[in-house]
């Protein structure tokens, strides 16, 4: 039964996002307050989709007996920005004037929870993550060329369908159309001038061959009569939307304006807070996390490849882990640094990544003559790889598996092996109605 239910689950809501005209397609989930928390395995934060409202869950599904898990891991992700229509140019959307603009539409809140944060006596208790991160984009001057001219090429076919329809309402109240052959014959000469014109064609036969073809089309559209007028000229303006391909010249351009090229910086803070008694009012903040993430997204044939690098800066409450973690060994900092290499497809997502890790402590080493206290460093590394892969369900739906070695974890050392699945819902991304491609 609980297998069914989650299985509907998933459909309905990818139903209900699914005829939402999004800018933005989701992206992997990674969220500070999760990563913290352990939840999400990987270390590298991706840049962060346009989203107002993300929500993931975190689980295998399937237990020791082959029945379905009802998560109890979850995180949301939350973006206070894009919650209101802003109505942003398109120029303006992609290249804010200052970073400062940049910084507040990008700032995200996450929050992540778990009712098995285990600690030393093997008892789980739970713990909440707290995040906030955002991302600067750095757009090259190829990407802002190519933006301009995808403009000028929608804006003069654009141009030329709004010059027809003016001609064609005015050939209209004139009295000059009867039937469709007289619409031909007196819309041939303005719409050759306008296709020439508005389209910047580099000779005026170019403009003629595609009057001809869409004065040889009209005859396929229903008849006109002055009963049918509007419905007419709605089936010509169609048509003339097919043959000077604006239509499909958009969705080129949106294609394009999803894709982030260039180079980018996440920056990140997460800490988490501790409930090792499970009561509300006895808390503690175990560990905090700082995390710069720089970004490239290649262009052209290779814009479906991004590396990814990382810094991690990670500190720990020592009190807390001698208290509820007395035979572990625990260090004072951690600093992690890596590379992921990720290729972004239509519908799935490959992801790897390479960290390293230093750990750093100060431990007493006694008392000198003078009775001052003595310390020595303690240090040790680590290595972690983990792939992953991600499916978009729809443009606002990811399902995610991550197969790999992760850090020696401070509970049970050995156990090393990640196999995680995580299903992600994204809402209130920005859309065509909230970005001005004219502007």
């Amino acid at each position: 039964m609980k297998r069914i239910i989650f299985s509907i689950l998933i459909i309905a809501s990818a139903f209900v996002l699914h005829g939402q005209e999004q800018l933005n397609k989701l992206s992997s989930p990674t969220s500070p307050a999760s990563s913290i928390l352990g939840l999400q395995p990987t270390t590298i934060l991706s840049p962060k989709s346009y989203q107002s409202f993300e929500a993931a869950l975190y689980s295998n599904f399937l237990n020791n007996e082959g029945n379905i898990n009802i998560p109890n891991d979850f995180a949301l992700e939350f973006t206070p920005y894009w919650t209101k229509n802003h109505r942003l140019s398109l120029m303006d959307y992609l290249y804010p004037k200052n970073n400062i603009d940049l910084l507040i539409r990008n700032s995200s809140f996450s929050l992540a929870s778990t009712q098995k944060f285990q600690i030393g006596d093997s008892s789980y208790t739970n713990a909440i993550g707290l995040g906030y991160r955002t991302t600067l984009y750095f757009g090259n001057q190829k990407d802002r060329e190519k933006i301009e001219n995808y403009k000028g090429v929608l804006n003069n076919k654009q141009a030329i369908v709004v010059e027809i329809l003016k001609e064609s309402y005015s050939l209209i109240a004139r009295g000059k159309i009867k039937n469709k052959i007289d619409f031909i014959d007196s819309i041939k000469v303005a719409l050759i001038e306008s296709i020439y014109k508005k389209g910047r064609l580099k000779s005026k036969k170019e403009a003629e061959k595609l009057a001809i073809i869409i004065c040889s089309k009209i005859d396929s559209l229903p008849e006109f009569n002055n009963e049918k007028q509007e419905e007419f000229i709605d089936a010509f303006i169609e048509l003339l939307d097919e043959e000077i391909e604006y239509k499909s010249s958009f969705e080129v351009f949106e294609s394009y304006i999803k894709e982030r090229q260039g180079f980018s910086l996440d920056i990140a803070y997460a800490s988490i807070i501790n409930f090792p008694s499970n009561n509300f009012e006895y808390s503690i903040v175990p560990r905090q996390s700082f995390w710069l993430t720089p970004t490239y997204r290649f262009k052209d044939e290779y814009s479906f490849l991004k590396i990814l690098g990382v810094i991690r800066y990670e500190w720990y409450n020592i009190d807390y882990y001698k208290k509820y973690f007395p035979a572990t060994i625990v260090y004072t900092n951690n600093t992690d640094f890596g590379v992921a290499l990720s290729c972004e497809f239509e519908k799935f997502t490959i992801n790897f990544e390479a960290v390293g890790r230093n750990s750093n402590s100060e431990i007493p080493a006694g008392i000198d003559n003078e009775g001052y206290k003595l310390f020595r460093k303690d240090k040790k590394n680590d290595f972690q790889y983990i792939g992953t892969f991600s499916y978009n369900l729809s443009d606002q739906i990811v399902l995610t598996y991550s197969l790999g070695n992760r850090f020696d974890p401070i509970q049970n050392p050995k156990n090393t092996l990640v196999s995680l699945i995580s299903l992600n819902f994204g809402f209130g991304t920005p859309t065509k109605s909230s970005i001005d491609i004219k502007k």
